[in-house]
Order: C-alpha cells, then structure tokens, then sequence
C-alpha cells in the first residue's frame, strides 16, 4: 500500500474528515445527490493535495451504488469523427459551444454546458462531474450513450444535463439549500427561477439540431420532383420528436411529485434533518398542540413543554419563521428544529404523561 493511500485510510478516521463529511450530508438532507436516495458515504469529486484542508463543495454524498457507480465502471466512450461545430447564446446569455453529430444529436463539454446555463461557481465542480455520472446512470433512458469524446474531451448530450438540473431541482424544493450562505443561497434562487427556462431550451436546442441536420442532409436537387416540401416534412418530423422528448421529461417530473407525495403522507418518510416549526410537528403526528400532558401539575400546553425541553437541550435550531397559528390574523415568530429531535421529544412526553421533564 503506498504511502498516500495509507495517509488516507487514516484521514478518513479522523474527526476532521467526520466533520467534512457531516456538512456535505447537511447540504442535501442526508439524501444522495445523484438518485435521490438515502445517502451513506461521501464522494471525492476532487482528492485534496493535503488532506483535511478540502472545501466541503468538493465532495458529494451520495448512495453506495452511485459511489459504486462513480469509482468502479472504466468508461468506454466512444470517440465522435462526423461533427460540425455550432454556437447559441441560452436563455440566460450564457454562450454553449457544441458540436452535431451525424446523427443529429448535440453534445458538449461540461464547461461549455455550465458555462450556457450560468452556473454559480461555487457549485460548478459538482455540476460538471456529476455530468460524467448522470451518463452512466441514465444512459438506458435516452436511446444510447449520453457521453462521447472529442479531442480527447468528453462531450455529453442534453438528456445527461437535464437530469443534472433535475436533480439540483429536486434537492432545492426539499431543502431550499438552507445550509448554505446566504450570498450562495441567494446566488441558488437566481439559478432555480431559469430552471424551466433552461429545460425548455435544452429540449428545443436538440429538436432544432435534428431539424437543421434534416434540412441539410435531404435538401432535394434542383431536377428533383417532390411532393412533399423539405420544410413540410421537417416540421412533421419536429412534432413527432418534440412529445417523445418532453414527454421524457414530464414523466420523470411525475414520478419526482409522486414520491414526494407518499413522503408528504408517510410520516417515517419525512426527511428527519429539515427544519419545521413544533407545531408542525406535532399536527404530523395527529396530535393537538393545545392538548395539556402534564395537566393538572402543569399547564403548559404540547407544543409549549416540548419547545422548553428543545431549548433546556440546546437542540439544533433553524431560522425562525413568522406564521399565523390556526388561521388567525396575528403573526408569530416561531423557532425551528430538525424534525426528528422534535419527534423524539413528543414521544418522550407522550410516553411519560405524568413525569415532571423539565
């Protein structure tokens, strides 16, 4: 074993390792970054040349078949021969250099690709190498190989990028990046508002690129009598690809809404580390706040005894929120826990109805 690898099996014990791989957990909920799924191990996207001195933004949590994924399969990528090379500036101004092949499929390297879409910086390290294992993942969704090279670099198609903004999409709407700073939370609202926008251009940029490929390949020669115009028959072919690659995409947006669907009306389904104000909690467990569990020794209320024991414990808080309880008309400004330690807590009350906790 050489002495790097040595150097690293004893790093990855260490508690500044624990503490590299406990905020990169926390910045998508304890779910994997690629699958949705539970994550349990952390990925290098890029090995620090010092151990412990890596920023958090280079690693990934991520599920063990992604991990699997990302360090087991030698990638065979085909090299691309029959390309021509084009340029469109996307919605957001960002300039994408690609290249069509001759097959009417648009592919680009991961910079060109995080460079139209605007990126923010902090996140293009992640967004780019997650190119090359969305690929691998997706590549039996997409009729063939998401990636290729060209020059000695790797080129992606669109469906690869989609799923990388789909999976930005999906963690931004389960934690809303809370984690973060705000100058980089703020920089992440910017970037989701053009998500849409983004989409719907990358399936466009693909349907015109098979389009222009027809409208070259199969221009008719001045003797040749036709009668079926060029423009007719493209524009049949737009609208016979069009559904299939939109469709694609809706459907997995559908199966995103399910899930987070059961989620919502499993309890043991919610994501244990957001942060929720305590009577939400409690009305998740189908029990009323204003019920008294210490009555007549106390007074105080469920959602007011387990918001005294969160504090007395020093129990991780979020930002707090400002609501109106029941639907009256007075704001409140409520404190925030992770879900599963206000959980614990209710169960420790319900448990002991007749025990001072305090």
């Amino acid at each position: 074993m050489s002495r790097r690898r040595q150097d690293y099996s004893k790093y990855l014990g260490s508690s500044e390792w624990t503490e590299v791989r406990n905020i990169a957990l926390d910045r998508t909920g304890g779910h994997c970054q690629f699958c949705g799924d539970f994550a349990t191990q952390v990925h290098h996207v890029r090995y620090p040349k010092q151990f412990g001195v890596e920023h958090p933004n280079s690693t990934i949590p991520v599920c063990k078949r992604c991990h699997d994924t990302a360090h087991g399969i030698i990638k065979m990528t085909k090299e691309l021969t029959k390309v021509e090379k084009f340029s469109e500036i996307s919605p957001t101004g960002g300039k994408l250099n690609y290249l069509l092949s001759d097959e009417g499929r648009v592919y680009a390297s991961a910079k060109s690709w995080s460079r139209a879409l605007l990126v923010p910086d902090f996140m293009s390290v992640n967004f780019e190498t997650g190119l090359a294992r969305m690929a691998i993942l997706k590549k039996d969704s997409a009729g063939g190989s998401l990636e290729m090279t060209y020059s000695g670099v790797g080129v992606y198609r669109w469906h690869a990028v989609a799923a990388q903004l789909r999976s930005f999409d999906k963690e931004f709407s389960n934690t809303g990046y809370k984690s973060r700073p705000s100058s980089e939370r703020q920089q992440l609202e910017k970037f989701h508002e053009n998500y849409e926008r983004l989409t719907n251009w990358g399936y466009d940029l693909q349907e015109r690129a098979i389009a222009a490929m027809l409208n070259t390949r199969n221009a008719p020669s001045p003797v040749q009598e036709t009668s079926v115009s060029r423009d007719a028959l493209i524009e049949v072919i737009r609208q016979a690809v069009a559904p299939r690659l939109h469709e694609h995409d809706d459907k997995l947006k559908e199966h995103d809404a399910i899930i987070e669907e059961i989620k919502e009306a499993v309890p043991t389904l919610r994501n244990p580390k957001d942060f929720i104000p305590v009577r939400q909690a409690i009305q998740e467990q189908g029990l009323d706040p204003t019920v008294m569990p210490l009555h007549p020794r106390s007074r105080e209320n469920l959602s007011g005894l387990a918001g005294q024991i969160l504090k007395s414990r020093s129990a991780e808080q979020g930002e707090t929120i400002v609501a109106r309880l029941d639907g009256g008309s007075v704001a409140t400004t409520m404190n925030t826990y992770r879900r599963g330690d206000i959980y614990s807590v209710i169960d420790e009350i319900m448990k002991n109805k007749q025990s001072s906790l305090i």
